[in-house]
């Protein structure tokens, strides 16, 4: 090719492109999961004296033993650490994950759990891994995620390797959405 045709093809790709010949910049795409076939619990605010109460959904799938869960949520303080619990009938609480709500306050996450187990890094309270069915049901809760950041080593017997610590680092652990209903885990 011509030098002088190299430079009319360059005019006129930057002419096509608005005369800008920055790079693209990355856009970000929201992906809405197809939840036809799920069932919702909705995700109430724990302290309803906030003018703009947070609100939520646990979208839930029981297949073959294991729950593929969806949680979304608005109206959270951007920016902070969160953690998704299930609650057995029991009592005994199992952080599922733990996200960073977004600028705009919202908080999407998303799992499959086939047991009952801590993934986030709690006190020496910690119950043992347990089959989903020994629960007979579970509530579902959102907590703001007062841990440290790094690793906790927290399982006495040292069976599993130390679980993730990702919180705010502040100690608080206050309820902010939690289920009225319950994920019925027998027949």
């Amino acid at each position: 090719m011509r030098p002088a045709a190299a430079v009319a093809l360059l005019l006129l790709a930057m002419a096509a492109c608005g005369g800008e010949v920055e790079p693209q910049r990355a856009k970000t795409v929201t992906i809405v999961p197809d939840l036809i076939g799920y069932s919702t619990l909705q995700l109430d605010a724990s302290n309803t004296r906030l003018r703009d109460m947070p609100a939520g959904t646990f979208s839930y799938l029981i297949v073959d033993g294991a729950i593929d869960w969806y949680a979304f949520a608005t109206h959270l303080r951007p920016g902070r650490a969160y953690r998704i619990l299930l609650t057995a009938a029991d009592g005994k609480e199992y952080a599922i994950a733990s996200r960073r709500s977004g600028a705009d306050g919202s908080l999407g996450a998303h799992g499959v759990e086939t047991a009952l187990m801590n993934r986030q890094c709690v006190g020496a309270e910690d119950p043992s891994r347990r089959p989903l069915e020994s629960a007979k049901f579970l509530r579902v809760a959102v907590k703001s995620d007062g841990s440290a950041r790094g690793a906790s080593g927290n399982d006495v017997l040292g069976s599993r390797s130390a679980l993730p610590c990702g919180g705010n680092g502040d100690g608080v652990f206050d309820y902010v959405l939690q289920s009225a209903d319950s994920v019925p885990l027998t027949r």
